[in-house]
């Protein structure tokens, strides 16, 4: 009872320290519980593996409690994801208690935090990446906290709450706190408020945020959708000014069937440039699902055929730069699992649509892209599209604003768009530019490069934010090298698993 009871307190305590949660400050001891558990299972010369149930319920339970919202888009995605990510971090446990037995108990810590590291970094790179609860993004409500995240991104803060975790662990073994763990929670938290957060833009683009608040269940892929585009259209031109730069629309909002090599005969962009024209300086980024003929002879994987013909197709959940007799196309690079994408296809490819969809565009998407960012004027604009908000590594060094475009209806009013909000703030601080966001049903907003909302439009609100946005030119050290510290700890976790562990079980035989 008592295992069952420190297994619960570990998945309790993760929960409540989840933005919107609770407070951020449950996360520095959080693991302390499971650290007492696998004392308990070490001192009673049990098998690592009786300890995996354990672990296992602990990250089950904070899963469940802290994403639960999936469910509203896919009972059976929502199981899925649960499952998968609370495996992957039993693993690391188990890992851990594997190694006590093996290797020094300073070591066997060591690992701990590369191994877990190494599992948020595969993460955000593997075809079943789901990176929404790396440790990291804890503090994105926080964010003066973390102002450093511009040399580490989010991995950074991972690597900030294991160790405290493990140093207050200690200091309760010893029933007292010392000076190193006061210093390993003090000083990251001191830099951070040191650091200069926002130095003068460089420059400054006037903007319209749009939140149509279409109801992507009922509204949004209805007959309707013409109406929804013409009111917009009207709007756009009732507050826009000759001062106007760029109108910011969320993702997937054009619904007309858009096929690449023929946009320029579409409904939408003759009503769009019709609008554009009008005004001197406007540029429209928006949201589509296109299409693009492809070549016979050199097909994707994701290809599909026109029922009939000889004509092969990719389809694409696409960011589109309109602007004065031109238009680029963006091709969203981070699918969404299951919604968007089949991952490990020979494996899934006929279960994904029922087990693994998250909510987005059905079908299997292509990702390829041949445009990193767009120009307005002089400045790079870098587009991320709904779930790509959650990869820091996406923004470049020559961006000068980043443009999230995302519909997080598909939830409903939980806290799955609330914390995707948050989860802006820290792209805005890893790369220091401003961040406008516009989400169909909220929440959208402006962030600064210091992570603070300067503007915000509430959930389920039809509203347009017409604001002045600073345009910076800063490179970072974390926009240069990305995600290090996940490389560095994969690195150092193979050596270890392949030459200390290896070695002690030999010579202990």
């Amino acid at each position: 009872m008592k295992k069952l009871l420190l297994s619960l307190l570990t998945g309790i305590l993760l929960f409540i320290s989840w933005p919107n949660n609770g407070l951020s400050f449950f996360i520095f001891f959080a693991f302390v519980p499971l650290f007492i558990l696998s004392d308990m299972i070490l001192k009673k010369g049990l098998s690592s593996f009786s300890a995996i149930k354990f672990f296992f319920f602990s990250f089950f339970l904070f899963n469940v409690l802290t994403t639960y919202w999936i469910w509203n888009a896919s009972p059976g995605g929502s199981i899925f994801a649960f499952i998968v990510n609370s495996l992957m971090m039993t693993f690391v446990f188990w890992t851990f208690q594997f190694s006590r037995k093996v290797i020094s108990s300073r070591l066997s810590f060591f690992l701990l935090i590369t191994v877990w590291i190494s599992m948020e970094y595969i993460h955000l790179n593997w075809q079943l990446s789901w990176p929404w609860l790396i440790l990291g993004n804890v503090f994105s409500n926080d964010v003066f906290l973390v102002q450093w995240y511009e040399y580490t991104g989010i991995l950074g803060g991972s690597l900030w709450i294991l160790l405290a975790n493990i140093y207050l662990y200690k200091s309760f073994l010893n029933k007292k706190l010392d000076l190193k763990t006061s210093l390993v929670l003090i000083i990251p938290i001191i830099f951070s408020l040191t650091i200069k957060k926002n130095k003068t833009p460089i420059d400054k683009l006037d903007v319209i945020i749009v939140q149509p608040n279409i109801d992507p269940y009922t509204e949004k892929f209805t007959a309707d959708s013409k109406y929804h585009f013409e009111s917009f259209l009207s709007k756009i031109d009732s507050i826009a000014t000759s001062e106007t730069d760029l109108v910011l629309a969320p993702e997937t909002f054009l619904q007309e069937q858009i096929w690449e090599h023929l946009f320029e005969n579409s409904v939408s962009y003759n009503g769009l440039q019709k609008l554009i024209n009008k005004y001197p300086n406007l540029n429209i980024l928006i949201g589509a699902t296109t299409f693009k003929i492809l070549d016979a002879n050199s097909l994707t994987s994701t290809a599909r055929k026109v029922i009939g013909k000889n004509i092969y197709y990719d389809v694409y959940n696409s960011a589109i730069l309109i602007s004065k007799k031109s238009y680029e196309f963006y091709h969203k690079t981070k699918l969404v699992p299951g919604a968007e994408s089949t991952p490990f296809p020979k494996v899934f490819d006929k279960l994904s649509a029922k087990i693994i969809e998250l909510g987005g565009i059905s079908g299997s998407l292509a990702s390829d892209n041949y445009l990193s960012s767009f120009s307005i004027s002089k400045f790079k604009i870098k587009p991320l599209i709904c779930y790509e908000s959650v990869y820091g590594h996406l923004v470049n060094e020559s961006d000068n604003l980043i443009c999230v475009i995302t519909n997080d209806g598909w939830w409903g009013d939980t806290q799955g768009y609330k914390q995707h909000f948050s989860y802006s703030k820290l792209r805005a601080i890893e790369s220091r530019k401003s961040l406008v966001r516009s989400a169909n049903t909220g929440i959208s907003g402006v962030i600064l490069p210091n992570g603070r909302v300067s503007s915000s439009l509430q959930w389920d609100k039809k509203k347009y934010l017409s604001t002045e946005v600073g345009i910076y030119d800063q490179k970072t050290f974390y926009n240069k090298y990305g995600d290090y510290l996940g490389r560095i700890s994969a690195f150092i976790s193979v050596m270890i698993l392949l030459i200390f562990i290896p070695k002690r079980i030999i010579f202990s035989s």
